[in-house]
């Protein structure tokens, strides 16, 4: 490939940020709807910018998961959970408890 040619195929840097929007805005969507209610007066663009930092919290604590097993992997599970759902105690910790 000579330089500065553009890259065709399923490798190329827009054909995998293709592939990756799709499931990425799939978990952003997941991650806005417990959060749609609290507060009710949130613009959408607040919601939407929370969600995808709690997307990115959990995205950034898969290393850890996968360099673990067993029980010292269920905790580096759990604890990005504990992160993002201790601020939000007591209100919305009535609906989604930790752990879950």
């Amino acid at each position: 490939m000579s330089p500065g040619a553009p890259w065709t195929g399923p490798d190329a840097p827009g054909a995998m940020a293709q592939e990756h929007d799709a499931p990425h805005a799939a978990l952003v969507d997941r991650a806005e709807a417990p959060l749609t209610p609290f507060p009710p007066d949130a613009r959408t663009e607040e919601i939407t910018r929370t969600s995808r930092t709690c997307v990115g919290i959990h995205k950034g604590g898969l290393g850890l998961i996968l360099a673990h097993e067993d029980a010292e992997r269920e905790a580096h599970v759990q604890e990005p959970r504990n992160a993002l759902f201790r601020p939000l105690d007591p209100p919305l910790m009535d609906s989604y408890p930790l752990g879950v």
